[in-house]
This record gives structure tokens, sequence and C-alpha cells, in this order.
């Protein structure tokens, strides 16, 4: 149901049931920095594609707890939200995770209250990225753990691995530690896997927008629309278990990092041409990866590794 419009003609659309609800309750289970939680419960949790897409782009998504544009245009949204159906028809639960499996605090109260004392707290433990060096440096290196926030029920695929998880979630250090064309080493082992009753679109966005673009704002103009009128994507996401049918075009959109990395080369995959499919290079130790990098940077490189605690419990 459409509620208006932002100042700068953003639709605002929620569900009808939380429309004519009397109040709702929005658990938000955890936090990663500055991207998830306050109205982006609402205004993406519950709302619809065409108010998704004014603000999930390439450009706008961001994990940032300082100026973050994407929560910036959701909160003037929020601001449409409560115009239209008053100030007190959400009670926000905001998470704050230990660990991926430990709860360290739980927040009731306003979006707006909740969202302020998350960001408080994350500052507080999370220093800004771009603070953690006085000196860029030539290579940037971590391991991409087998989880994302995208496979809670299910596994990883090789854009959620490689692209979502490695440059996505975890790549915000490539900017922040990493000079200009620098190189990026992921340590994973990258498996063809592929689960389409959880993530039904994608395989089909693996196999024909890559070869077409790895420019995700292309991607994301050339294979969105048709996707999102996809009868049989849109039927598994509203009756069966699956993501939206253009999610998988959005998780490319960390493909930007290409503007800043000159190269990202993938330690340990199992099968190379997976690596080589979505433009990255391959290397069968991160020893052998180090040298790869050393060919264009030279013997003299200076190098930073991530040490990202493990995102999940394997038995």
């Amino acid at each position: 149901m459409r509620l208006g419009e932002t100042e700068e003609g953003a639709p605002v659309e929620l569900n009808r049931l939380a429309v004519d609800a009397d109040l709702t309750v929005y658990l938000n289970a955890s936090t990663t920095r500055g991207f998830s939680g306050g109205w982006k419960s609402i205004c993406v949790g519950l709302s619809s594609y065409a108010s998704i897409h004014a603000h999930h782009s390439p450009d706008t998504m961001s994990m940032s707890t300082e100026k973050n544009r994407m929560h910036d245009m959701l909160d003037r949204m929020g601001v449409v939200v409560e115009r239209e159906l008053g100030p007190k028809r959400f009670f926000k639960l905001e998470t704050i995770l230990s660990n991926p499996m430990q709860v360290h605090t739980v927040l009731g109260g306003s979006v707006g209250a909740t969202r302020a004392e998350i960001l408080r707290l994350t500052r507080e433990h999370q220093p800004p990225r771009r603070e953690l060096l006085d000196e860029r440096v030539d290579v940037v290196l971590y391991g991409v753990p087998d989880w994302s926030p995208y496979a809670a029920f299910s596994h990883l695929n090789p854009i959620l691995e490689l692209i979502s998880t490695g440059l996505g979630y975890l790549g915000g250090m490539v900017e922040a530690l990493g000079v200009p064309g620098c190189t990026v080493v992921l340590a994973t082992p990258c498996r063809d896997r592929w689960d389409d009753v959880h993530h039904p679109s994608y395989r089909e966005v693996w196999e024909r927008v890559l070869p077409v673009t790895r420019d995700p704002n292309e991607a994301r103009e050339l294979f969105e629309p048709e996707l999102a009128a996809r009868g049989d994507y849109v039927d598994k996401y509203r009756t069966g278990f699956g993501f939206h049918p253009t999610h998988a075009v959005m998780a490319l959109y960390p493909l930007k990092r290409l503007r800043h990395a000159g190269r990202v080369i993938v330690a340990g995959a199992e099968q190379p041409h997976l690596v080589r499919h979505a433009g990255f290079e391959p290397a069968a130790t991160v020893e052998e990866a180090l040298g790869m990098a050393r060919q264009v940077h030279g013997s003299d490189l200076t190098m930073a590794v991530v040490r990202y605690p493990p995102a999940a419990s394997r038995a």
C-alpha cells in the first residue's frame, strides 16, 4: 500500500497488514555495523520492490556508521510513514550479537531511539575502518567464512561467497586499508553448490548476468526489471522460501569495489573456473596469491591481514 513519497520522489510503500495494524512489533535479530536495523527493517522488510529500488543501488547501499546515504533516505521514508500512520505504530527490538552465536544486547523502543543506541554501541566497539592504519597498503588479505545472512537456513553459493560476502560484508576493508589499484586476496574454497529453494534466481544470474557485465549499475539496469516481473520467481518468493528474484542481482552490487581494487585473487578455490567466471584470478594457496601480487606491486609490497572472527560454528 502506497503511503506517499519522500521529498526526492521516492515511493513509500508498506505491506497492508502493517498499515492496518494498531501496533507492529518488529524484531531485528542482528545488526551489521550501520547496514541493518532502523527504518531499513520497516521500509525494506515490510515494503515493496518499487520502494526498495529507490535506495538499494550499488552507490547508495552502505555499512557505514557515519553519513550513511542509504539510511538517510530510509529515515526520510520513516518520516512519511509516521506522518501517515502516527509515531507509535511500530515497536522496535534491535539486537547486537557478541558473536554469531550469542546475543549481547537487545533494545526495545521507537525506531529512532533504538537505532541511535545501536549506532552508539557499534561506534564504541568498532572504530572507523579508515583509522586502523596510518598508511594504506598494496595487498588486503582475509578469509571468507562459510557464512552469509542470506544463507541462514541454507548454504553459500558462488555469488554469496565471492561477491556478496567476499567483497560486500567483508569488503569495506578494501577501500579503507588498500591503496587505489590494490590487490585483494580472498581465502576460500568457493564450492559449486546452489540452493534453488532459497535462492531460486541466483544460478540464472550467475550464468546470464556475469558473462554480459560485471558493472553492478549496468546489471541493475539490464536485468532487474525483467527478474522483478518473472512470475515463476515471484511465486517462489511469495509462497515458498525464496529470496526476491532481484536479490541475486543486488548481491552483485559489491563488484563496485573493483573501482578501487586492481584485482581480486582467490586462494584455495576447489574449482578455479568458478573464480574466473566471476572475473577474479585463482591461486592454489595464499603463498601463490602473494607471489602473483608481487609481480604487480614489487617484492617490497605492503600488506594488511584482516583477522575476521569466525562467523559460524560448524560441527
